[in-house]
Formats: structure tokens, sequence, C-alpha cells
């Protein structure tokens, strides 16, 4: 049978799903945080990784971005049943999947999680990170508004620049400068004014990419962050709502901002 690695910091139900594991055969690890799942997965291989998203020390998104960049990474089944990103992913599973091979949203039958082991397992093992999809459509759900701001965006080494040419509450479209982007995963910093300030995005993921923009969905930003977010969403309803009970046409709101010289932090 497999070796299952189960990361989960609440006690009882990680033993639980162990026990039910080591039932139908397999060999079972499990770890109370990602830092310890993670230093498991590196000593013992394992077929199969279940872990929930939001763990102490280092959380679930961290553990699948770190998994998923190993040559030949294990299959991983992602458990998430809430904590502080919940308002930002509008319990969205795919926002939180990040490359994870399955979703669960707790609390869920356990049966429904040896049929999911069972599917990945059998699925073909991926060999390298995928990149971006050029035909992946845009399917946002909330409402895009036209914007012009200017973003870095990358992994805090190898940092690019380029401008936000629209938002929602849950991604934005990016107008690359220079070359596509390097990395799939990254942090961004979007420029705003009035008064001058950033709205930091810690963790984004690229969705889709072709001519010359990609399209970006936000994983996890801080709640100060959220809120500038919504902020910037109400300004753009009410700008919207002005053209459409016949004010007069608004250009995309822009920022024209002095040149930053503190650089990406």
């Amino acid at each position: 049978m497999s070796r299952i690695l189960v990361i989960d910091d609440e006690l009882p139900l990680r033993r639980l799903v162990r026990s039910m594991l080591e039932r139908a055969g397999h060999t079972v690890l499990d770890a109370a945080d990602g830092l310890q799942g993670v230093a498991l997965w590196r000593a013992q291989s394992v077929d199969v990784v279940v872990t929930d998203i939001f763990l102490p020390v280092k959380d679930g998104v961290e553990v699948i971005l770190e998994m998923k960049q190993a040559l030949s990474p294990p299959k991983i089944i992602a458990m998430s049943g809430g904590g502080e990103c919940r308002d930002l992913f509008q319990l969205n599973p795919d926002a939180l999947m990040l490359g994870a091979d399955r979703v669960l949203v707790k609390p869920f039958d356990l049966e429904a999680l040896l049929s999911a082991i069972e599917e990945v397992l059998v699925a073909p093992r991926d060999t390298k990170e995928a990149a971006l999809q050029p035909q992946r459509a845009d399917q946002r759900k909330y409402l895009r508004f036209s914007i012009s701001l200017p973003v870095s965006f990358g992994d805090g080494v190898d940092v690019q620049m380029g401008t936000v040419v629209d938002i929602s509450r849950e991604g934005c479209r990016i107008r690359y400068a220079d070359a596509p982007p390097r990395v799939k995963y990254f942090r961004m910093e979007i420029r705003l004014d009035d008064p001058p300030r950033r709205l930091t995005v810690d963790l984004a993921v690229g969705r889709w990419l072709r001519n010359g923009e990609f399209g970006v969905e936000f994983i996890r930003m801080k709640p100060d962050d959220q809120v500038r977010l919504r902020n910037l969403i109400q300004l753009c309803e009410a700008a919207c709502s002005r053209q459409s009970s016949g004010g007069a046409q608004e250009a995309p709101l822009a920022v024209s901002l002095k040149e930053q010289t503190d650089g990406w932090r």
C-alpha cells in the first residue's frame, strides 16, 4: 500500500485519520504543524500528503508551495475549514488549492478522504511545476473595474514591474513591463495614492498568461491590506455608479505616484 503523511494541528482529528488510513492498509506518518510535516516529508519518501491549510509555525499554503517545487512532488490533498483568510476566499476551494490535487472542506466524511486518496494515487504523477495556462479563461465571480496602478511582483529577490489594469475583490489583471512573470506564486505590492501607501498581497497565484498580460488571484493578505482592497473596490463601485446614473465618463482610476526609494520590501 502507500505511505501517507497527515499534517493537522487538531490531535483528535489527526489520530482519527491515521487510524482509518492504517486500517485501510496504508503506512501513515503524522505531524502537528507545517514545519514538522515538511521535515518528515524530506526525511522519508511519501506518496500522498494530507494537510490542513491553517497550521501553526508553517501554514498549509507554504507546505504546498514547498512540496510542489520538488522534482517529483507528492500528491497533495488540502483540507480547509476556516481561519482569517475565509473572508478573502469567500469559501472558494480552488483559491486554497495552489496546486493541491484535491481539496476537502471540513467537516468531511472520512470515506470521502479515502476516496480522494484512491483517486490521486491512480492519477499520473507530476514531474514539474505546472506552467501558467495561456488558454485558461478568466472566470472571476466578482465584478472587475478598470484601473491603472503601478505594481511590483516577485519572490523578494527577483522583482518585476507592471501595471494593474483591472481589479476585483479576489484578484486583478496585470500588464507586465518587460517579460512574462518568472514565478507562478509571488508577493505583490500595488502602489496607491491619496495618501501614498501600498496594498500588499503576501501571496498571489498566476492563473493565465496571454498577450502581454496575466491574471492574478489573491490568496493571502494581512487584515489591514484587506481593508485597503475593500476601500479601493468601493471607490471603483462609486465611480461606476456615477457613470451609470448619467455622470461624466471617467477614465480608469489612475495613480500618479512619486518615485519610491525604499524598493521592494
